[in-house]
């Protein structure tokens, strides 16, 4: 018996446990089962079941909330706005006009509320969805009032699994948040290692692939914040001492973040200067030893399990130290030391990490709350959420009028694909409008082949469940599968329902492709926002950023808490600027201004973060010689001219010799870097190089 609890134990820990989507997609199948099997045998009344099942997804879409307190509030306020949502559809629907109005109201009105907090943005979703799955479901209800009710009970159904699940394991939320932001990391290191050695046919590739899963990472770490700010509110006294202990786990990812995305030289020189190959192999190694490291950290935090510390790492970073050491004496050793101190930097935050993160105080951050937008804010028609929301109703109300010229009895699917695929911007919408069409074809066809393979009411349930839990676990990992399986298992509930599930495949074929045409249409021609028109603006922030976070290193005047959101705040504003240009390649040919300049300016920022992220790694060593201070503020007052050239404040006459002072750095930095004392003088170079080019690019968009 106790090998049996024991296969069982490490079959749920290996499986649900350190997987947080297959525990999402369980509790929901679980939930879903526990309604739709006992419908069926105890009231033969599909009807019941199906339409309680709606109400589990809707409520498990909406969830955002990490704190037991916290989820219970959302979870009742998400409760009542769905039964008066749905009771409204049903009373309003015979009522064309009426109905009519009611739909812009309410989609209007609950795109707005989304926008003043992440709890709010969760409920609203769900209810648009309930207001959706009702509009489905109202031919199959004999009383108005059966699905606000049924539609209520699954939603509460699922709210109960959810809390007690949360209440058993009250910090899970924040452990699985912090946890994705180490395999995050750990996948960006594990990448990078293969800049070392450089191939400079792949090195682009690479180098746009790193871009992406910083933004990824970056993304995560303000996950993990609003998530800590939330715990701080809700938490009291006796549980704070347990938050900070996940505060500090934030800071070391972020100091992690640090040494990873810093660049102390160019690969592609480094690669070509250093003549053992088999040295910078070791440094890729050793970097693949501390991806592998970082995931099974990432491991413990989700199982509470103690870390265990690799031994392959360490006998990898004896065996790259000893190669190291013989190549004392060669120009590249200074910069591979550095290099070889950030990685080891890497290795002990990760071997040490109890006795590291009890430095920081955090205590200051126990008074955070979740970042809130006042309605005030939101209502104004240059927010980019007022936007949305007009975008969203006008679709809505475009979907509804042909359903109605065009009498389709389930036209309600339009409004469903016009909610599910609008994105705020041009180019996420059309990607995700791409993504739920081939998901949905995909999905038709596995679906009827699976209705005639398991034609019983029991094969089809097996393939309802089955469908559900795997759109759930692929959900946030690959939307294209998902929308696959969310297709079958609406496809099994006709079935169930009125054994009609092959039949509205077609009409939900031409009903998708209504509903993201509109959405397209709407997002191309109504209050466009074009990424060309955000490129300056995002530019100068993320410059102003990127030389406030280098003053902090440089000058040293700053808090640490000061510094570490310096630090933060210039990775989103280059995160911002790179997802601006991303999105601008998908946009109309029409609107690519700036194209070619942006793509350099991107890069050039990017790389400016990468060399100042290297600067920081090495702040607490010696001071900086008057040099390199020197050096540092000729940098400061370069930014600070490209700023003000963007923002229009530069006079103008300075440019050209700005532009002849910066090209007399090279000469002074390599008399800097003769001098030993002066150890960070290569990191300093590379700084000053990609400042000047910066300076040289922005003279060209400003005078386009």
């Amino acid at each position: 018996m106790n090998t049996i609890k024991e296969s069982i134990n490490s079959f749920w820990i290996n499986v649900f446990w350190k997987n947080p989507n297959h525990l999402w997609a369980l509790k929901v199948t679980v939930s879903i089962a526990f309604l739709l099997i006992p419908a069926e045998i105890l009231f033969h009344n599909s009807f019941i079941g199906t339409t309680m099942s709606l109400g589990v997804v809707a409520m498990a879409l909406g969830e955002t909330d990490v704190h037991p307190r916290g989820r219970i509030k959302s979870a009742v306020t998400a409760i009542i706005l769905f039964f008066i949502t749905s009771s409204l559809v049903e009373l309003l629907l015979p009522f064309t006009t009426y109905f009519a109005v009611y739909i812009f109201i309410a989609a209007f009105s609950m795109t707005i509320a989304g926008g003043l907090n992440s709890r709010m943005q969760g409920v609203t979703f769900g209810t648009l969805l309930i207001f959706v799955y009702t509009m489905l479901g109202t031919n199959n209800a004999e009383k108005w009032y059966y699905q606000p009710v049924l539609l209520t009970i699954g939603a509460s159904c699922y709210s109960i699994v959810s809390i007690l699940l949360l209440h058993y394991r009250p910090f899970r939320m924040l452990q699985e948040q912090l946890a994705q932001g180490f395999h995050f990391l750990a996948d960006y290191i594990d990448l990078k290692a293969s800049l070392f050695p450089s191939n400079p046919q792949v090195q682009i590739l690479i180098r746009n692939q790193l871009a992406q899963k910083n933004i990824q990472l970056s993304q995560q770490i303000e996950t993990c914040k609003n998530n800590l700010y939330s715990y701080s509110e809700e938490s009291g006294p006796e549980t704070l001492s347990t938050v900070n202990i996940y505060y500090r786990k934030w800071f070391l990812l972020q100091e992690m973040q640090e040494r990873a995305i810093s660049s102390h030289e160019q690969y592609d020189l480094l690669t070509r200067d250093v003549t053992n190959i088999e040295l910078l192999e070791g440094f890729g190694q050793l970097m693949h030893e501390i991806g592998k490291a970082m995931n099974i950290y990432a491991d413990s935090l989700l199982t509470e399990q103690t870390y265990k510390h690799p031994l392959s790492l360490e006998w990898t970073l004896s065996a790259v130290k000893k190669m190291l050491e013989e190549e004392k004496g060669e120009p590249h050793y200074l910069t591979l030391s550095l290099l070889m101190k950030n990685l080891m930097g890497l290795e002990e935050n990760l071997r040490d990490e109890e006795s590291h993160s009890a430095k920081i105080d955090v205590t200051v951050f126990n008074t955070r709350k979740p970042e809130r937008n006042s309605l005030a804010t939101l209502f104004n028609p240059k927010h980019s959420r007022f936007k949305f929301a007009i975008r969203l109703s006008l679709s809505w109300l475009l979907g509804f009028g042909i359903m109605q010229m065009f009498h389709l009895e389930k036209g309600a699917w339009i409004l469903l694909t016009s909610l599910i695929v609008f994105q705020q911007t041009y180019s996420a919408t059309r990607m995700r409008l791409f993504h739920r069409v081939f998901g949905t074809l995909l999905g038709v066809v596995l679906g009827v082949t699976l209705a005639h393979l398991m034609p019983t009411i029991s094969g089809q349930i097996l393939l309802m469940l089955t469908s559900i839990y795997l759109f759930y676990y692929w959900l946030k990992k690959n939307y294209v599968v998902a929308a696959i399986f969310i297709t079958t298992y609406v496809l099994a509930s006709f079935n169930i329902l009125a054994d009609q599930g092959v039949a509205i495949m077609l009409p939900r074929i031409i009903d998708t492709l209504i509903g993201g045409i509109i959405a397209f249409l709407v997002v191309r021609f109504v209050w466009p926002d074009w990424q060309y028109k955000q490129l300056p603006d995002l530019l100068m922030t993320a410059v102003i950023k990127n030389k406030r976070y280098f003053e902090s290193i440089y000058k040293g005047t700053v808090t640490e808490e000061e510094y570490l959101h310096n630090r933060r705040t210039a990775y989103n504003a280059d995160n911002a600027l790179t997802s601006a240009w991303k999105g601008m390649r998908l946009e109309p040919k029409s609107t690519r201004q700036f194209e070619e300049i942006a793509f350099n300016l991107t890069n050039l920022n990017h790389a400016l973060l990468s060399y100042i992220s290297a600067f920081g790694v090495h702040k607490n060593a010696k001071e900086l010689t008057q040099n390199e201070v020197e050096f540092c503020n000729d940098v400061s007052e370069v930014l600070q001219y490209v700023t003000d050239l963007l923002s229009g404040k530069a006079d103008i006459n300075q440019l050209d010799s700005m532009i002849q002072k910066a090209n007399y750095w090279e000469d002074g930095i390599e008399q800097l870097q003769n001098d030993e004392k002066n150890r960070r003088a290569g990191i300093i170079y590379n700084i000053t190089h990609v400042s000047r080019e910066l300076l040289v690019e922005t003279k060209a968009i400003v005078k386009q």
